[in-house]
């Protein structure tokens, strides 16, 4: 079977990690298919793509030339390897317009792959004209809707009333095992090590909440530390913690890579997300893979994977909430099984479940 697929996000030379969460999942299904990435990236760029799938990049000077600089390397794809059994768009917008109307020239189903945030109740109102104009269009065309949450699934037909009437499926997050392996046993540490790891943007993440629970839970105790790993810097939050005295305890520790991000997880008792809104973290996923139980809101997909054996869950914005569960998970850390996590995981996120999920809904679109 070949499929091509088109990322709205992919990893660029200036954020090496965008939509890094979609590659993973293209890489479930490359040794079963024969998989082409099509992508614009800059003259030079070599993109992170695994040996078995295919990488056809596209290249123009503006806007104007964008669907016809598509076109022309999807027809030197046809020369190379011949007509293409599916088209695979993973994220609507931007390149969803040029994805269907390259479907629609070619009569080829088209699979629509969601990640965005912007379906959610207090993100679709900044959704412009053309955009909800470009959604009907595209979710109008599509054969199969995937997302990775039911709330999402959820949010998407309440945002585009097209996608309610196409068949819909779960695919969530992939986690590679070998590197988000499970923890070694550790001795007793001087202090509970706490990881949080996000954008930093307040808005989504509730930074700022975090380190207010951080600050009062420090006028009680001082038996704890947390270490934070951002792709961006915060002034507002640096700033905080600096006139807050809580140098000694909180560190932001910038951008790591997934091996990083993995040993920091292995090395902490839990895991901390304080999100105002989600669809499915990975890291909480990467989190779970270690066998590190995590504090989390209830927000979009999250209850769908966290539940009383690998997290505590609270209510967003309920700062009082999370001091009280802080303190809990400090003195009760023990409650959780690291294994019992890990394995929970793995039947959600591992490689073999999400790629086997795209294939099913591969073959069935292509026999439908």
């Amino acid at each position: 079977m070949l499929v091509v697929h088109i990322p709205s996000w992919f990893p660029d030379a200036e954020r090496p990690l965008n939509g890094n969460f979609i590659l993973r999942q293209i890489e479930t299904v490359g040794e079963a298919t024969e998989s082409i990435i099509l992508h614009h990236t800059a003259e030079g760029f070599e993109p992170p793509v695994p040996e078995n799938i295919h990488f056809h990049a596209v290249h123009y000077q503006n806007r104007n030339e964008l669907f016809n600089a598509y076109l022309t390397e999807f027809k030197n794809i046809i020369k190379k390897y011949g007509k293409p059994d599916l088209i695979h768009l993973h994220v609507a917008l931007p390149l969803g317009i040029v994805a269907t109307r390259i479907a629609k020239k070619y009569h080829i189903p088209l699979i629509i792959s969601e990640h965005w945030s912007i379906y959610q109740p207090m993100n679709r109102e900044s959704l412009r004209w053309y955009a909800k104009w470009a959604l009907r269009y595209i979710y109008r065309h599509a054969s199969h809707v995937t997302a990775v949450s039911q709330n999402l699934l959820g949010n998407i037909s309440a945002t585009v009333p097209a996608a309610a009437k196409k068949p819909q499926t779960v695919v969530g997050n992939v986690v590679n095992p070998d590197i988000f392996s499970l923890k070694s046993p550790t001795g007793a540490r001087p202090k509970k090590q706490i990881l949080h790891v996000s954008t930093l943007d307040n808005d989504a993440k509730n930074i700022m909440g975090i380190l207010r629970a951080m600050d009062a839970l420090s006028q009680r105790r001082n038996d704890f530390e947390l270490n934070i790993v951002h792709d961006f810097r915060n002034i507002l939050a640096e700033t905080y913690v600096r006139e807050r005295g809580l140098d000694s305890i909180v560190h932001f520790l910038g951008r790591k890579t997934s091996a990083e991000i993995a040993s920091l997880l292995q090395n902490s008792d839990f895991f901390l997300m304080f999100s105002n809104y989600e669809n499915q973290p990975c890291v909480l996923l990467e989190s779970f893979c270690t066998g590190t139980p995590a504090i989390a809101t209830t927000v979009g997909g999250i209850p769908e994977i966290a539940n009383k054996d690998n997290a505590i869950l609270i209510a967003p914005k309920d700062e009082t909430q999370l001091i009280e569960k802080l303190e809990f998970m400090l003195d009760n850390i023990e409650q959780f099984h690291a294994e019992t996590i890990r394995n929970n995981a793995m039947g959600i996120c591992s490689p073999e479940i999400v790629g086997g999920k795209y294939l099913k809904i591969y073959q069935l679109t292509v026999d439908h």
